[in-house]
Formats: structure tokens, C-alpha cells, sequence
């Protein structure tokens, strides 16, 4: 990486500026976007903590970020009882962090993560998710029932992610 793109990031980390990466279409090669009817895939991921996160048949809704507007819409709903909400619901979390440059995962994201009360499970090549729908934006929402995919929605507000999780 050129000496001067490193100078930037740092200079912008260090001036508390947010590095925006704009959020790559996530279009699945040789295969269609999940839809209504569908199974679930089973992942298995790993979140902030390093720690196993599957996604599997027990899971009753599925929210899922790639870009930093939807993240903060999750972080705002989750910001009461995050781990709560998330149990209750059957939920998972899931973050594609593809997009992000490495060093600015590693030494800025990350360490910001870890602070959540909640797991975030990471796709960290954007190939486990690459077939779940997705709006610039907005948290994509699905909800399953007995392992297929029952409704797909895109919440723009955290009040319509709040609004997701409850029973």
C-alpha cells in the first residue's frame, strides 16, 4: 500500500473521521438471490470475539448489514437489551465486512465491535451472504420459519428493526 494511503487512513482515524466504504453489490455468481420459500443456508461464521456463530434451522430471524447506515440502524436498535432481544427473537446478526480494507477492520472496526454486548456475526469475504438480498441502506430482514425463508422485508429506521424483534 503507497505511503500515501496509509498517511490518510491513519490521519483520518486519528482525526476521529469515519472511513464510508461504499457497499459492493453483493450478486451471487452462478446463482439467484435468496427469496420467499427458500431454506435457509446453513453458515457458519465467526463474530467479534472469535467466536462459532451458526445459522441454522433454530433460527427464527436473520438481520443482516454491508454497509455502515444499516449497521448504525442495528446499533441503535440494540442499544437496550441487545442480547435480549436478539435471544428472544430466534435472531442472528449478521455483518458482510468485505467491503472494508483489512487494516481498518482490524485496528478500528473490530476493536469497536467488541464493545457490543451482542454478537455480530462476521462474513468476512462476502461469499456466505452473497445471495441474500440487500438494499444500500437498510437492514435486510428475514424471517424463517422451520428453516425456509417466510418474509423478506428492508428496514430503514431502528424503530423497524426494534419493531422486527419483538414477539
Amino acid at each position: 500500500m503507497p505511503a500515501g494511503v496509509i498517511a490518510l487512513l491513519c490521519g483520518a482515524a486519528l482525526a476521529g473521521a469515519v472511513l464510508a466504504v461504499p457497499a459492493r453489490a453483493a450478486e451471487p455468481s452462478g446463482s439467484a438471490r435468496l427469496s420467499v420459500g427458500d431454506a435457509l443456508p446453513s453458515l457458519s461464521l465467526r463474530d467479534q470475539h472469535d467466536t462459532d456463530v451458526s445459522v441454522d434451522a433454530s433460527v427464527r430471524l436473520l438481520l443482516l448489514t454491508r454497509d455502515m447506515d444499516a449497521g448504525a440502524l442495528v446499533k441503535e436498535a440494540l442499544a437496550d437489551r441487545g442480547r435480549e432481544l436478539l435471544a428472544s427473537a430466534g435472531a442472528v446478526y449478521v455483518s458482510d465486512v468485505s467491503g472494508m480494507p483489512g487494516f481498518v477492520r482490524s485496528m478500528f472496526a473490530l476493536p469497536a465491535l467488541r464493545k457490543r454486548p451482542y454478537a455480530i456475526a462476521l462474513d468476512e469475504d462476502g461469499h456466505a451472504t452473497a445471495a441474500f438480498p440487500y438494499e444500500k441502506g437498510h437492514v435486510t430482514i428475514l424471517h424463517v420459519d422451520g428453516g425456509r425463508i417466510a418474509s423478506i422485508s428492508q428496514a430503514s429506521t431502528s424503530d423497524e428493526v426494534r419493531s422486527a424483534l419483538q414477539p
